[in-house]
């Protein structure tokens, strides 16, 4: 049997590509963990490669199962192999009112 798996045995549904590639990572002996401090990221932030889109964190992952990040994250990526663009929203809440050093409050 291969170790290199096909883009046909990679799940469609993302729950369950996110756990394969979790036991994926564990029979090539590593770990999102490892591949985080090699590449010197968070452990946090190679998690949310597998739930959004992070191109430089995506080919890590892939490379490491031995397949290309197009064939990992098929929906990323349009039929041309052009990667989709995605655009979030603001997550965080912006300040209404000045610094209080700017406004001379500070003591």
């Amino acid at each position: 049997m291969s170790t290199v798996p096909t883009s046909n045995q990679v799940p469609k549904e993302p729950a369950r590509r996110r756990v394969w590639i979790l036991g994926e990572l564990r029979l090539r002996g590593t770990s999102l963990r490892r591949l985080a401090a090699e590449h010197g990221v968070s452990q946090q932030a190679m998690s949310h490669a597998l739930i959004a889109s992070s191109s430089h964190l995506e080919a890590v992952i892939a490379e490491a199962i031995g397949l290309t990040a197009q064939q990992l994250f098929p929906e990323r990526f349009d039929e041309q192999g052009n990667r989709l663009s995605w655009t979030r929203e603001q997550q965080r809440i912006t300040r209404q009112f000045g610094r209080n050093v700017e406004e001379g409050r500070a003591a």
